[in-house]
């Protein structure tokens, strides 16, 4: 079996054992075999092919834990309107993106960057007319759509709200073209579905980037909003075609349990690069939406949010997918919904592959806190502070205070997971980073930083996209680590990133990504 030698400055195995850190890293048949000083293991393996990285840094590879990989890989290819400070911007992008398809599809508008109002069909209609256009929000809790898409999906001032959704209606009963949580999917079923072979060709090139990023791994979530192929078959084919350079952890959309259960799919099964997570299920909505199931309404408000899915069905699902071997990945983002989450997980019967884990996590209810060391992993995207601050001041008041509350989690007893949410936020884990650590935006504000006593390590919010994201898929000994018999994906850093701080973080550059001991990456 041939053996390579990488060699750099420094190595960061992640690994519990690991004293002084080395600087070279044996691999074999995709596998780290041994770490250590890269002299003596020259001198013991004289045959190893060498790959020198100089004065650059290695950690293992990154996973982000929360991604939308096919929507992700569509959405890069749609028009894209995070960058729009108002409506009249979006509309203006919308009108000059080119583009002649049967719809018109994009994503990014964030009602926070011009005071928190929604726009509405007539506004669309004056960019696009000519056919169905649909627009998902930054947070992609909520659907914009033109008048030619509602009459495509046959909603009228008659068409009921679906439970878990809302459609927003003017004063006289109309839709306004707004369709909030399962409301969307009145129009996204009606969408053109995207052929699998443009579908394999979208996610190789977004593979590409995650790779750019240093990102070795991904846990894979069911598409929600947009009418693709499901992502699991996508990733086998490419997987089949020795094409898939990444560990894949797949969950699996509520509606395809009872399906699951008969099939006697588990939690775990499946192989080096592609195993099976736990069922998603959604709590509420979003903030950005305002629909976020809170217990105390938004200020200036009566509404308290979205309960897509009670505490009895919730509690049912979870039980007969913890009976049959398959965990709970469970969506909850306002404090009513984060308590829900913890509530029925601490009494559901634990899964032996991987732990239960609760997604977002973003208003900790501070009474749950004693919950925290049960063994219930919290996912949680960094990078969404950077866009929601203003928003979580602006709609949650004093409640803020327990917003992206990384560090009471991590005093609590709980492994923090970090991913990216995209396509709702950028893949750049470096945004991630900053965040966790500043807690501050890309403009760098606040100055002092957004309730800085949250903050935590850069070797802790590291963690959170190795360590951390190995115990969320049950893959501790091999993932997440360069410990012996691990798998050999890492990341090559032009700096080291855990000696880095503040603005620093976002200037760090990858050299190289390395996926079962072969360069997938290289600048």
């Amino acid at each position: 079996m041939k053996h390579h030698l990488f060699v750099a400055k420094r190595v960061h195995t992640f690994s519990e054992t690991a004293t002084e850190p080395p600087n070279g890293l044996l691999v074999a048949g995709g596998r780290v075999v041994a770490v250590g000083d890269a002299g003596q293991l020259r001198r013991s393996h004289r045959d190893a092919e060498l790959h020198d990285f100089g004065d650059a840094v290695i950690t293992p590879g990154l996973t982000d834990a929360h991604i939308h990989i096919t929507e992700w890989a569509v959405a890069r290819q749609h028009v894209q309107l995070g960058d729009a400070g108002s409506i009249d911007e979006c509309l203006v992008a919308i009108a000059r993106s080119p583009g002649s398809g049967a719809w018109k599809q994009g994503r990014g508008w964030n009602p926070h960057k011009w005071g928190g109002a929604y726009p509405d069909r007539q506004q669309l209609d004056s960019a696009i007319s000519d056919r169905p256009a649909a627009f998902q929000s930054h947070d992609m809790h909520a659907l914009w759509v033109n008048t030619a898409a509602l009459e495509r999906a046959g909603i009228t001032a008659s068409t009921p709200d679906p439970e878990g959704g809302r459609i927003v209606r003017d004063e006289r009963g109309e839709p306004t073209g707004m369709l909030l949580e399962t409301a969307a999917q009145l129009v996204v079923s009606r969408i053109p579905k995207v052929t699998i072979d443009d579908m394999l060709a979208a996610v190789l090139d977004a593979q590409r980037e995650l790779h750019s990023f240093g990102i070795t791994g991904i846990h894979s979530f069911p598409g929600f909003h947009l009418p693709e192929p499901d992502p699991l078959p996508v990733l086998q084919q490419l997987h089949e075609r020795g094409q898939l350079g990444l560990r894949v952890l797949q969950h699996i959309a509520l509606d395809k349990l009872d399906e699951a259960i008969k099939l006697g799919l588990r939690s775990g099964f499946g192989g080096e690069w592609i195993r099976i997570g736990g069922v998603k299920m959604f709590l509420d909505g979003a903030l950005g939406s305002r629909t976020a199931l809170m217990r105390d309404p938004y200020e200036n408000s009566i509404d308290c949010g979205v309960d897509v899915l009670p505490e009895p069905e919730f509690k049912d699902f979870a039980g007969r997918a913890a009976n049959a071997g398959i965990a709970t990945v469970v969506h909850a983002i306002g404090d009513a919904a984060v308590a829900r989450a913890f509530d029925v997980l601490a009494h559901t019967p634990r899964v032996s592959a991987i732990p239960h884990r609760i997604e977002h996590v973003q208003c900790f209810p501070l009474d749950r806190a004693q919950l925290l060391s049960r063994g219930i992993v919290c996912s949680v995207q960094p990078c969404h502070l950077m866009t929601d601050w203003p928003a979580a001041d602006r709609h949650w008041g004093q409640r803020s205070a327990a917003t992206y509350a990384f560090r009471t989690l991590l005093n609590g007893g709980a492994v923090l997971a970090c991913g990216s949410d995209a396509p709702v936020e950028a893949v750049d884990p470096r945004l991630g980073l900053y965040a966790a650590v500043a807690r501050r935006d890309t403009s760098h504000k606040p100055e002092n930083g957004w309730h800085a006593e949250q903050s935590i390590s850069i070797g802790e919010v590291f963690a959170g996209y190795t360590r951390g994201a190995a115990v969320a898929a049950g893959a501790a000994r091999s993932q997440g680590t360069l410990a012996p018999d691990a798998f050999a994906d890492f990341a090559v850093w032009k700096q080291d990133p855990l000696l880095c701080a503040g603005a620093e973080l976002l200037e760090l550059e990858i050299a190289a990504t390395v996926v079962g001991g072969e360069v997938v990456w290289q600048d």
